[in-house]
Parts: C-alpha cells; sequence; structure tokens
C-alpha cells in the first residue's frame, strides 16, 4: 500500500496558491512519548500511521536578498508542503517539493540560497528582542537551517545562527550539534528529511503544550544562476526570516501519538 503520510503530504502540495491564506501560522505537532522508530533517509515509509499533519507554503517571496524574485510559474515548477513530529529528545520534519527542474551543488557554502533548497527555522523560547528594522533580532535559541547538496551529491547543512552578536555560520556547525539530515530526490521534485535534537535550541523537556517559533521556506533554482523564486509557510514575502523571528509562525506540541 503506497505511503499514507506521503501521499497526504503529496496531495497538499496541488493546493492552489490563490487558496484561502491561513493567517494563524500554528502548526499543531504529534507527541511520541517513545523514541520515534525513525530512519533519517528521506524515505517517508517510517512516517505512516504517527497522524502528521500536511501543511502547504502559500506565500510567494517578492524579494529575497534585495533581489525582486519571481513568482513560480506553476505548481510543477514549485511548490511544497511540511510535516514535522516530535519525540522526547528531537524534532522531526520532512518538507515535499514538487520542482521540475531540480539544481543542487552549483554554489559554494555561503550561498547555496541560490540552488534548489530548503529552510527550516527555529526560535526556542518565542523571546522576541527589538532591534531596529534591518538589525537581527535573533538570540542564541534562534537559527536557520538550510539543507541542500554539494557538487558530490553530499547533504550540506548550511543558515544563520547568533555567535558574538552577529549572524554567522560555518561548515559542519549543525552536523556537530547533531542535526541529521537527508534529501532523496524523484522526477517530481524532491524530499527532506531532518532530525534537529531539542537541545540545539530547546531547554526544556518536550511534551504536549510546548511551543516555539517557526517557519519553513523553499528557494527554487531554474537555470543555475540566481534563484529564481522562493515560498514561504508564513507570511515573510521579504525574505526577512533569516535574521529576524517576527516573521516566524509557531509549532505546537498539542497532542500524543500513538
Amino acid at each position: 500500500m503506497l505511503m499514507r503520510s506521503i501521499a497526504v503530504l503529496i496531495a497538499v502540495l496541488f493546493a492552489s496558491f490563490s487558496a484561502e491564506a491561513d493567517t494563524s501560522y500554528t502548526y499543531k505537532a504529534v507527541f511520541l512519548e517513545r523514541k520515534a522508530p525513525i530512519v533519517i533517509n528521506g524515505d517517508l515509509s517510517d512516517w505512516e500511521g504517527l497522524g502528521v499533519e500536511a501543511k502547504p507554503l502559500k506565500n510567494i517571496c517578492t524579494y529575497g536578498g534585495g533581489r525582486r524574485l519571481s513568482p513560480p510559474i506553476n505548481q510543477m515548477d514549485l511548490s511544497a508542503s511540511f510535516g514535522c513530529f516530535a519525540d522526547p529528545d528531537n524534532f522531526y520534519v520532512a518538507v515535499v517539493v514538487r520542482d521540475d527542474k531540480v539544481i543542487m551543488g552549483e554554489e559554494p557554502f555561503g550561498r547555496t540560497h541560490h540552488d534548489d533548497s530548503v529552510e527550516i527555522y527555529f526560535d526556542g523560547d518565542l523571546v522576541r528582542r527589538h532591534q531596529r528594522e534591518g538589525q537581527t533580532d535573533y538570540d542564541a535559541n534562534d537559527a536557520q537551517i538550510r539543507c541542500t547538496k554539494d557538487k558530490h551529491g553530499k547533504v550540506v547543512l548550511e543558515g544563520t545562527g547568533l555567535f558574538g552578536g552577529r549572524l554567522f555560520i560555518f561548515p559542519g556547525l549543525w552536523e556537530s550539534l547533531g542535526i541529521v539530515a537527508a534529501i532523496k530526490t524523484s522526477s517530481m521534485g524532491y524530499i527532506v528529511e531532518m532530525k534537529v535534537p531539542k537541545g540545539v535550541f530547546v531547554s526544556v523537556p518536550l511534551g504536549v503544550g510546548v511551543n516555539i517559533g517557526f517557519n519553513v521556506m523553499v528557494n527554487d533554482d531554474d537555470d543555475g544562476g540566481n534563484r529564481d523564486s522562493k515560498i514561504s509557510w508564513t507570511a515573510d514575502l521579504s525574505d526577512k526570516s533569516y535574521m529576524s523571528t517576527r516573521h516566524f509562525g509557531s509549532l505546537k506540541i498539542d497532542r500524543k501519538g500513538p
């Protein structure tokens, strides 16, 4: 039987961008009281039966990095949905991307936002710092994790975090903190599967009632140059989540899983 979880995630991809917008941006996650029986390999068959909810990325970014971005031509060009759950030690995130031209491995570390890539954002304590426009309001519990492949086909984790008061990332940082990711490509696009240890961003025990900041975005490159399009779960139309948590939604663990 075709895996129900994958079928649901992929089905959501075909929801129209013109559908009524979700303005609450609260994702309700399942909590497993035991260690999740998950292997991080991009195959979501082991998500079957966990009751994970799928959410589409309906917001189309108009600007990114000071450049105007083009909207996706259609859903085959770029569309995506995500699901997430937690166990006592980790968050698990899966993003299913519909992309008829997957381009990865052309950009060096630090510029992978110009390749096809998925970005996951966490705010572990929901403390909002008030900074002037153009300055980061991240604290030590906030970060962007970008997932793509390098020119050798190896999964690469990039993104930004706050170090010494500045946004910074260096190769191997997220991996050294125990974050694990996999990418599985197909003729329809690709799947990113990721495990994030709770201690990277969250200091409280995971369980029902835990609420953190969260966002998911996807970059699209169609021609090997700079990125062409970007979509977001929340209404971050100017692509500012990499430096500001004010554009995040929330991820709330609201029920126990099977």
